[in-house]
């Protein structure tokens, strides 16, 4: 009877699914009670475990900046390098979620394909594990293994087990197009093939003890097509063997991604670790600028501790100093009677000019909470100055001339005349106006301009005097005058500063919020290298989550400074050691799941979001093999050799008639180098549009010219219409829309050293 009531229901489900021709499995920690290794979850591999709708986990992060560093260099090379980036390129290459059709036909069932020399060589393709890895990295699990999953095991007695197991099942898959009320969410479907289940129960350790394995109705079907399951752990039936490659991502995978990432899927998350969140006070403040000359001047001569007193509050993050050689002029005017002038002549003004050498120390600072104004697109912004040498410009500046002197017609006892004139000229000047942001605060948003300052700062330059005889008559009308005559020169400068009507805007750490999804990931490469000098560039990234308040959207901007690489990817023996049962695992991995916002949803294991930070290790044991024949090697030690199987050996290939490419390929320190300290512009090709002329130039530093280009043997072609000169000038009109990926290689005609580069190039209709 419990037999019937089991098959009964069984078929119900699957003709109530019968409709729902594809589902994704959502990805988050291992925080639930059920999920225990006895019936398969947190195995080894495992680094997460299927979640139920609205439980999700994902990336909120639009830009991942990802790196390679000198171990992968080393091992993999150029052609390793090539192959990742076509997987991230895959990536990179998808539309915005809002804008994907609901049904998703545009996307295919089956995107695997197969090598078949890559399959007599036992190779495994870097690009598809590299592609599976990202495909989980956004939060997907594989939808094939958790179509049906276990909740409960349990042994009712008294026969021992397998006798009296009893077991509670669930479906962990979901269907990414909208349901009508009377179907279920949950679908048995992957990519069109149907899937049912069997349960295999083993009794005894090690774990698991038990678990659901599925199979296609139809043995007919392509099964375990999904590549976010390509590498299905538990599977009995699929996954991802060697020789076998994608191509690209399946409708359920992007199904996946566009439940996660849809702005339509509003979740309370967390911003993410390390993040700044710009809220803004409501409280209008008066901020009064000051002028910018004052701050750059003194930058040029002072060091940090002083530039700090001068200027209160002022943060300098770096600072270097340097030394310049300087010419000082001094030009000192003074008055003196020529010989041979009358009696009673006025002084003539004459200068004197020396030049001195000196070794001045200047500064270069880069500072933290320094602000300029600026008026865009009729509004008035705050913008960031980190550097203040940018900041010159021809600005007016008048020299003053005051000159106090006896009237050329009069007595020499008459009264002294004073003169002022003025010369105006533009010089290359420090101009503009700053203000010095409060350190509880990250930036300021103007309402409104309140006044406008125009001001003009006197800078002396020279004077000289020259006093009376104090021997003159007592009848003089000039007795007890100390200056007869007087020269002056004083250089103006002018400046317009503003008061605003200012809100301050804080910025709040990791802040939690109910947040749309990000529409989309890209990602972006970064260097990185950990032999040649540990170097990576840190970044600073700026974005908008859209926050959901009082049923409004809220842009919420957010900075995330970044100090290592979102993704890094690197190379390690992964195999296991002595003593251990033979393993070669392929790659390790992480994932950082966050789940500050689950007091959000008291008793739910989610929602929350993935951290950024991800490093994928790559197996460099080199070739592997297993032999676990003892007759082979203990009675008939010729025969070892010939009776190892294949564990792992690394390999590039795709549908071409190229011959695929086997890690380790010849790679050397040269190679490394190459990768390392040779970089080529453009780094991204702009897209192009069909039928009409596009152009660009390629150029590269670390190499020694002169150059020749050229595509690297085994690249695929250019875009049709297109052609690239030994020169580097890539030109023509393409006649084909679509994406294009090549090999550039740039060869040093003296030394014949060759660097190649992966491109790509998207020729829209």
């Amino acid at each position: 009877m419990m037999r019937s009531l089991k098959t009964s229901f069984l078929l119900g489900s699957l003709c109530l699914a019968s409709q729902m021709a594809w589902s994704f499995s959502l990805l988050g920690p291992i925080n639930e009670a059920y999920q225990v290794p006895e019936i398969a979850y947190n195995l080894g591999g495992d680094i997460g475990a299927p979640k139920n709708l609205g439980e999700e986990y994902r990336r909120n992060t639009p830009v991942i900046y990802y790196a390679f560093d000198a171990n992968f260099l080393d091992y993999f090379g150029s052609n390793g390098v090539w192959a990742v980036e076509q997987a991230i390129r895959v990536m990179t290459n998808l539309p915005k979620a809002s804008q994907m059709t609901r049904e998703l036909n545009e996307w295919p069932l089956s995107t695997e394909r197969e090598n078949n020399t890559a399959r007599a060589l036992f190779l495994a393709d870097l690009k598809s594990w590299t592609l599976h890895l990202l495909v989980e990295q956004m939060g997907l699990a594989e939808p094939e293994r958790y179509i049906w999953t276990l909740h409960t095991r349990n042994n009712i007695g008294p026969r021992p087990c397998p006798l009296d197991m009893r077991f509670s099942v669930i479906q962990r898959n979901f269907n990414p197009v909208s349901t009508p009320l009377n179907q279920f969410q949950n679908s048995s479907y992957v990519n069109g093939a149907l899937y049912s289940y069997w349960i295999l129960e083993v009794c005894n350790p090690p774990n698991p003890l038990a678990e659901a394995i599925e199979f296609t109705v139809d043995p007919l079907d392509r099964r375990f097509t999904a590549v976010a399951g390509g590498f299905d752990l538990i599977s009995l039936y699929g996954g991802l063997v060697p020789g076998k490659y994608y191509i690209g991502l399946t409708r359920d995978d992007i199904g996946g991604i566009k439940y996660l990432l849809n702005t339509n899927n509003m979740n309370v998350e967390a911003a993410g670790q390390g993040t700044f969140t710009y809220v803004t006070n409501t409280t209008p403040q008066l901020l009064f600028t000051s002028n910018l000359m004052f701050v750059a001047e003194a930058a040029l001569t002072n060091p940090p501790g002083v530039m700090a007193g001068l200027f209160p509050g002022l943060n300098i993050v770096a600072s270097s100093n340097y030394f310049v050689n300087v010419w000082v002029t001094n030009v000192t005017p003074y008055f003196t009677n020529s010989p041979y002038d009358p009696v009673g002549t006025p002084a003539r003004l004459v200068y004197a000019t020396n030049l001195q050498l000196v070794v001045e120390t200047r500064f270069q600072h880069v500072f933290d909470n320094l602000y300029t104004v600026r008026f865009t697109n009729n509004q008035w912004i705050a913008v960031q100055v980190p550097d203040v040498t940018i900041y010159t410009n021809n600005q007016l500046v008048t020299i003053q001339t005051i000159a106090v002197t006896n009237s050329p017609f009069g007595s020499p006892f008459d009264p002294p005349v004073t003169n002022i004139s003025y010369f105006s000229f533009f010089t290359n000047y420090y101009g503009g106006e700053y203000f010095i942001l409060p350190t509880n605060s990250c930036e300021v948003a103007i309402l409104s301009l309140q006044a406008t300052f125009t001001n003009v700062w006197t800078n002396f330059l020279v004077a000289s005097t020259n006093f009376i005889d104090t021997n003159a008559p007592i009848n003089t009308n000039i007795t007890g005058l100390t200056n007869f005559q007087s020269f002056t020169q004083n250089l103006l400068t002018y400046s317009t500063t503003h008061a605003f009507v200012v809100v301050p805007v804080t910025c709040e750490t990791n802040t939690i919020a109910l947040r749309q999804g990000i529409d989309r990931v890209t990602f972006e490469r970064r260097h990185y290298d950990s032999l040649l000098g540990t170097f990576f560039e840190p970044t600073t990234n700026y974005y908008v989550l859209n926050s959901i308040t009082n049923s409004r959207i809220i842009p919420q901007r957010i900075q995330r400074p970044i100090q290592f690489p979102d993704l890094l990817l690197t190379a390690q023996d992964l195999a296991s050691g002595p003593g251990a049962v033979p393993n070669a695992g392929a790659i390790a991995r992480n994932i950082s799941f966050d789940t500050n916002s689950l007091f959000a949803y008291p008793g739910l294991a989610g929602p929350g979001i993935i951290e950024p930070t991800t490093v994928f290790t790559y197996n460099k044991v080199g070739p592997i093999w297993l032999n676990a024949d003892p007759a082979a090697y203990f009675f008939d030690p010729p025969g070892a050799e010939a009776n190892q199987v294949p564990m792992l050996i690394w390999g590039s290939y795709d549908g071409t008639t190229n011959a695929p490419v086997v890690f380790p390929n010849g790679t050397t320190v040269e190679d490394l180098a190459n990768q390392v300290l040779v970089y080529f512009t453009p780094p991204v090709l702009p897209d192009g549009l069909l039928n009409q002329p596009y152009s660009a130039t390629f150029s590269a530093t670390g190499v020694n010219p002169p150059l020749s280009w050229s595509l690297a043997p085994g690249s695929a072609g250019l875009p049709p219409g297109l052609t690239l000169t030994s020169a580097g000038a890539l030109a023509g009109t393409p006649t084909q829309d679509g994406t294009f990926d090549f090999v550039v290689r740039v060869t040093e005609v003296g030394t014949l050293r060759t660097v190649d580069r992966a491109y790509s190039i998207t020729i829209n209709p």
